[in-house]
């Protein structure tokens, strides 16, 4: 892994079954399938510093728009410091 995402940080329970960096559209962001409390997931993180202050409606229209999702399917946002994360296709096994 790059540099660029070096210090994601790490949430207790999780874990990350793969992760991969790769581009979305302009982005250049770190895709994550991970497991946590019953629940499967897909994440895609992006750097603070790429996507200033891009709405919660942009990143939702751009992950519904470059993954198969369900039109009802929920996403979730998570901003930190440095990273912005989005929480999506989750369903519990």
């Amino acid at each position: 892994m790059s540099s660029r995402f070096n210090n994601v940080p790490e949430e207790n329970g999780v874990t990350v079954i793969f992760e991969q960096e790769t581009t979305l559209g302009d982005y250049q962001v770190l895709f994550q399938k991970w497991y946590a409390d019953d629940v499967t997931g897909d994440s895609v993180i992006f750097l603070n510093d790429d996507v200033g202050a891009t709405s919660e409606q942009a990143f939702e229209e751009l992950i519904r728009t470059s993954y198969p999702l369900k039109k009802d399917a929920g996403i979730a946002l998570k901003r930190s410091a440095k990273f912005t994360s989005i929480n999506f296709n989750m369903k519990r096994v």
